[in-house]
């Protein structure tokens, strides 16, 4: 980006080298994470099961892999706005609010829903998939009428997401220990596995935070979809290569995401560090001193790092 969408080139925004506060989404009012949000807390409010209205909305909407497999393939997306209860809803609902936002200011509204459906989908259709197999009497894993619900599948497409994104960033797990994403949602998937392996609690549930951890990395690595009538664009902006998903998660766990060893990718990467650096040190004077107090020669590389910011958005965008 630019100089120009910098935060602190505003002065409305800048706060003296101070951590500013958190002022929301910043996405406007009725962006796609407040409008999801919204949706589930009106739809948990009406489906309560004590209602005959209620009743009837749970009895059509959950997920069940028997009932699915029979047709009613509606389930793949309505229970993934149904929760179990306050608590269920509540921490799934704050996930959205603090990880959602990013993700939709990188994305846009419209690819944010797609990746947080797509996300609660898969695990739905994981357990389908394992309740065909077990009604066929191939295996016997998952009891095909279970009955499933929650948003837990679409809410790992956007951590596992945020984790490839930002991997650095640190979250306070149980609002108290600062760890950084990344390895959180590592640690979460090794338990995942274990969970599902071992068919402890909740293992059906695991399964569709498996698959919605699946999706999150495979669309922040590969991009997904074009979006925008190119190839579909990965973590760098330009079409990685295909590396299968030991590559992707081997990145989660800390890898390279690319080839480190292009000589010509990494004189842009220093370029654009030394570029930030010194668009840095001149707003930092024009915030101190104004704009007038800039000397021509600054004031053209000033201009030379924006124009070279331009010109690798063209590149990669």
């Amino acid at each position: 980006m630019s100089w120009q969408d910098r935060e602190y080139a505003n002065e409305q925004t800048y706060y003296g080298g101070r951590r500013p506060m958190y002022r929301g989404s910043g996405l406007g009012t009725w962006d796609v994470v407040t409008r999801i949000i919204v949706a589930n807390i009106v739809i948990h409010f009406i489906s309560r099961p004590n209602t005959e209205f209620g009743a009837k909305i749970l009895e059509y909407g959950l997920m069940q892999a028997a009932s699915v497999i029979h047709g009613e393939v509606w389930r793949l997306f309505t229970a993934t706005y149904l929760h179990a209860n306050f608590t269920h809803i509540f921490f799934n609902m704050l996930m959205l609010y603090f990880f959602g936002p990013v993700l939709e200011k990188r994305w846009g509204g419209k690819q944010f829903f797609v990746v947080y459906t797509i996300g609660g989908i898969a695990g739905n259709l994981v357990l389908t998939l394992m309740g065909g197999l077990t009604m066929a009497g191939i295996v016997n894993w998952m009891d095909p009428t279970t009955w499933g619900l929650g948003a837990s599948g679409s809410l790992w497409a956007i951590m596992a997401a945020v984790a490839m994104y930002f991997p650095n960033a640190e979250v306070l797990v149980y609002f108290m220990l600062p760890v950084r994403i990344r390895t959180m949602v590592a640690v979460y998937l090794v338990w995942f596995v274990y969970n599902i392996m071992t068919q402890g609690n909740n293992y059906g549930g695991d399964i569709c935070h498996l698959a919605g951890l699946v999706v999150g990395v495979w669309w922040a690595r590969t991009g997904g979809w074009a979006w925008a009538g190119g190839s579909p664009r990965g973590l760098g902006g330009a079409s990685p290569p295909s590396r299968g998903l030991g590559g992707w998660f081997g990145q989660l766990f800390g890898g390279s995401s690319g080839k480190a060893n292009n000589t010509t990718f990494r004189g842009r990467v220093q370029q654009r560090k030394e570029d930030a650096e010194l668009v840095n040190r001149i707003l930092e004077k024009v915030y101190a001193k104004g704009i007038n107090s800039l000397s021509d020669a600054e004031r053209k590389a000033l201009k030379e790092a924006t124009d070279r910011a331009k010109t690798e958005e063209a590149r990669t965008g």
